[in-house]
């Protein structure tokens, strides 16, 4: 009997001892960044834009958005592919999906924001929602990354 257990406790020692083995390894990768390198290069947590001055103003049901936006110089290259309007309490105004970016070489849909740059943009939506001057309001813009920039200004 007593040969039974001593091969027990050479059991129980040997798979402690490939536990502790194994859980180094895993921490070892995990570390050096083998395991969970789920960051690819334009990630969302990368993005760092801000929208540095916007102003609304209303026509009828016409909503029009002008917005200065800046990428600071160490995020990516990025660009805005929704622009929406809300009321401060949340509510949706409008939204649109054509953005359109002021440059030097003229106006354009399609533009992208380089680090350390910033440009002027615009967009217009239509709704049934009524807002009176001086409604505040929050410009909503949503990044290729999904990455969503608020400013708060009132309705001129």
């Amino acid at each position: 009997m007593r040969s039974r257990r001593s091969i027990s406790d050479i059991v129980a020692v040997v798979l402690l001892i490939v536990i502790a083995i194994a859980a180094a390894v895993i921490i070892y990768m995990w570390l050096s960044g083998l395991i969970g390198s789920v960051h690819t290069s334009t990630s969302a947590t990368q993005v760092k834009l801000e929208i540095t001055g916007a102003s609304v103003t209303v026509s009828g049901n016409t909503y029009s958005v002008q917005a200065t936006v800046y990428n600071p110089p160490d995020s990516p290259t990025t660009s805005i592919t929704v622009g929406e309007l809300e009321f401060t309490n949340g509510t949706m105004i409008c939204s649109t999906g054509t953005v359109t970016y002021t440059l030097s070489s003229g106006p354009t849909t399609t533009a992208t924001i380089t680090p350390g740059g910033s440009v002027p943009l615009s967009f217009s939506c239509t709704s049934s929602a009524t807002a009176s001057p001086g409604t505040p309001v929050e410009v909503i813009l949503v990044t290729s990354q999904g990455v969503q920039v608020s400013y708060t200004t009132s309705i001129s």
